[in-house]
C-alpha cells in the first residue's frame, strides 16, 4: 500500500468511526432495508439504491413494503437516509454494500458460480 493509500485509508477509518462517512447500500429489499435502517439509527448518512422506483418512492415518503418492518421506522429513520434508483450518485458514498439476491440454481440453491 502506498503512503497515499495509508492515508486515505486512515482518514476512511476516521470517519467511519465518527460516523462521518455515508455508507451507500445498493438493494432495498428484505436484507439491504433493514441494513440501510440500521445504519441510519447508528448516526449515518445513508444512500439507499435500488432499482424499483416504487420502493425508492416509498422510502422516501415514510412508507414501508416489506411487512415486518413498519412505516413509522422508516420515518423515524428519514432524517438520515434517501433513497434512489440514480446509480450515478454512488460516487458521494465512502463505502458501498451490496445487497442484492443470489441467483439460484433449477433445485432453488443459491448459485456460487
Amino acid at each position: 500500500m502506498s503512503s497515499q493509500q495509508s492515508i486515505h485509508m486512515t482518514q476512511l477509518l476516521e470517519n467511519l468511526k465518527s460516523h462521518k462517512s455515508v455508507v451507500g447500500i445498493i438493494g432495498l429489499g428484505y436484507v439491504g432495508l433493514p441494513l440501510l435502517l440500521r445504519f441510519a439509527e447508528a448516526g449515518f448518512n445513508v444512500l439507499g439504491f435500488d432499482i424499483d422506483e416504487k420502493k425508492v418512492q416509498n422510502l422516501n415518503s415514510g412508507q414501508s413494503y416489506i411487512a415486518h418492518i413498519s412505516s413509522k421506522c422508516i420515518a423515524d429513520a428519514q432524517k438520515k437516509f434517501v433513497a434512489t434508483s440514480d446509480f450515478r450518485r454512488a460516487r458521494e458514498a465512502d463505502v458501498l454494500i451490496i445487497c442484492v439476491p443470489t441467483p439460484l440454481n433449477k433445485y432453488r440453491e443459491p448459485d456460487l458460480s
